[in-house]
């Protein structure tokens, strides 16, 4: 990128002043935003999240649980997968601890272009047998499950 000169009124004087000029302007979007999930209790649990831009600059994803960022630096159980979506490799979840129940939101930065937000997603965990499950559909190949599709 060219820098450009001009020159700045300094208390009476002038310099010659070297500024960067402005990164063009590219859009990004997500591809993919979190939607609400319903876990189980000790299993696996995935929010997805996926960002496209034409910057040269891959999109650096980041997440939100209710409203504030999320240090997963030294988590074992939740991880950000290389598309951005958030892995939580064994959900949490008593009766006095409940640290991975609540909303997530997935945002994406581009370096001195921006940052978006995602919409919100209600991650709740339920037991391995409750009656929570009975309008809820399994994934095949998988431990997630959702809500069913109205018929």
């Amino acid at each position: 990128m060219a820098a450009l000169r001009r020159w700045v009124n300094e208390g009476g004087g002038f310099l010659l002043s070297q500024v960067s000029a402005a990164q063009p302007f590219s859009p990004f979007w997500f591809t993919v935003e979190p939607q609400d999930t319903l876990a189980i209790r000790g299993n696996s649990a995935l929010l997805n999240c996926s960002a496209h831009s034409d910057a040269a600059t891959p999109a650096r994803i980041e997440w939100k649980k209710d409203g504030t960022f999320m240090s997963l630096i030294s988590d074992e159980r939740r991880n950000i997968l290389p598309d951005g979506s958030l892995l939580f490799t064994h959900v949490t979840h008593n009766k006095h601890n409940k640290p991975d129940e609540g909303t997530y939101q997935c945002v994406a930065t581009i370096d001195n272009l921006g940052s978006i937000s995602s919409q919100t997603a209600r991650l709740s965990v339920a037991d391995r047998d409750t009656e929570a499950l009975s309008d809820q559909c399994a994934h095949p190949q998988s431990s997630f499950i959702s809500k069913c599709p109205s018929e």
